[in-house]
């Protein structure tokens, strides 16, 4: 069955108080786009099988196959962008809790929400038994964010809920070291300060539950996505926050995936919610 292509004007009706009773709908609809630093070029309607969509990412050589995960499920989706269907499925480990996935460009890397870490050849041929799994070594919590960072030769791992955190105003993550087999190691931690959330956007922020994380090579800039929280928080390298994008549920039911292709176009994956199937945002200018 064909997919249909959806092209996605990103609106923030938020904002509508903000505008002058003189201006036209057209002129309202560009403003709400400029303030929200959000316009999708393309939205994709993705199949059945990745409703429960919940991490993606692409090799760092190529931006025409998405590869992709979705709760509850040990398998990893090769899509292809121009054709909009699977074009593959690769089964890396039994059903579980499984919440991002990145990659070196020798290695794919799955985080399950207690923590631990899957790593497998790229080529996506290795038996289940020969796939490597780190765990056990980051704090007790829930997480649901990691990316690789080419610059360090690490994974950044994000808690959604740590006991670390508890009481304090921070979001607490993990630097993991890779090394050349893909075997991993716990190097340090670091910490979001929530309270420069806070005084950069204007508002309370008392906790943040990040859904993804990705580093925009380009600009050497973290994005991370809370699907909660209705945000999308920019940080420098070493994660001082730098701007706040806050987004209505009606734009995103449910975004869990943020990643950036080698032409530097940012994607966020959205799951399916009771009016929609799962979709994906694709954007050519990132705020």
């Amino acid at each position: 069955m064909k997919l249909e292509l959806v092209f996605s004007m990103m609106l923030f009706s938020g904002l509508a108080s903000c505008q002058s009773p003189t201006k036209n709908n057209t002129q309202q609809a560009t403003e709400k786009q400029e303030v929200a630093g959000l316009k999708a070029d393309k939205t994709y309607v993705l199949p059945k099988k990745l409703n429960e969509i919940s991490g993606i990412t692409f090799l760092p050589a190529d931006s025409q196959i998405l590869y992709a995960i979705q709760d509850e499920s040990g398998i990893v989706y090769s899509y292809n962008l121009t054709d909009e269907k699977i074009t593959s499925e690769y089964v890396f480990a039994d059903a579980g809790d499984y919440e991002e996935i990145t990659t070196d460009g020798r290695f794919f890397f799955v985080l399950r929400s207690d923590g631990a870490i899957y790593s497998f050849p790229v080529d996506l041929q290795a038996a289940k038994t020969e796939v490597q799994i780190f765990e056990g070594q980051l704090g007790k919590g829930e997480y649901e964010s990691m990316s690789y960072d080419s610059e360090s030769k690490a994974l950044y791992v994000l808690c959604k809920t740590c006991s670390l955190d508890k009481g304090n105003p921070a979001v607490s993550g993990y630097i993991v070291n890779v090394d050349a087999s893909g075997k991993l190691s716990l190097k340090e931690n670091f910490q979001i300060n929530l309270d420069a959330v806070a005084a950069l956007d204007g508002k309370s922020v008392k906790s943040l539950k990040p859904s993804s994380i990705s580093k925009r090579s380009s600009s050497n800039e973290w994005y991370v996505l809370s699907s909660i929280d209705k945000l999308l928080l920019i940080t420098d390298d070493t994660f001082q926050p730098k701007k706040v994008i806050r987004f209505e549920k009606k734009q995103f039911e449910q975004p869990e995936g943020i990643t950036f292709d080698k032409e530097n176009r940012m994607f966020i994956s959205s799951e399916k919610n009771k009016a929609k199937n799962a979709l994906l945002f694709q954007y050519n200018k990132q705020p």
